[in-house]
């Protein structure tokens, strides 16, 4: 049994520079950004994203809080917006001593749960192609492809 509720500033605070680092290397290893430019790039990304930290408008963000009342992880959702009709899953995490638990199921279930109950019909997410567990998670959800992007290397 998991249960979500609002993450507080101090845990937002905790987490943003590993979310910072680990998405900086997603970039990179996807091949979307360069090593001169990345962590500038997901730095204005997160403060555009995050003006007010964990109360920024249009943002849900969720600590996800096991039976014991442990803290076993983090999901951020955003909002529907006039450019994009569904919520989305802007990042889930599940703390290394609690992975392949189920959290990370969970996680996801309590979100649509939350969304469900604001009247959203939709929530979007994107998978790093180098993650293949994240992707079977997702479609073992009931999540679909929408879009694929593919590139080759040609160095």
């Amino acid at each position: 049994m998991l249960r979500l509720r609002p993450m507080t500033q101090d845990e937002l605070d905790a987490r943003l520079p590993v979310l910072q680092r680990e998405y900086a290397e997603d970039e990179l290893r996807s091949g979307r950004d360069t090593p001169e430019t990345v962590h500038a790039n997901v730095a204005a990304l997160l403060e555009r994203l995050l003006p007010e930290g964990a109360s920024s408008p249009g943002q849900l963000l969720f600590s996800g809080v096991d039976e014991a009342g442990v803290v076993v992880g983090y999901i951020w959702l955003g909002l529907p917006t006039d450019e994009r009709a569904q919520a989305w899953v802007y990042d889930v995490q599940v703390d290394e001593p609690f992975r392949r638990r189920g959290h990370g199921r969970a996680l996801m279930l309590a979100a649509e749960d939350v969304l469900r109950s604001r009247g959203i019909g939709a929530l979007g997410l994107n998978v790093f192609g180098h993650n293949p567990g994240a992707r079977q998670l997702y479609e073992s959800l009931g999540y679909e492809i929408k879009s694929l992007s593919m590139a080759k290397d040609l160095a």
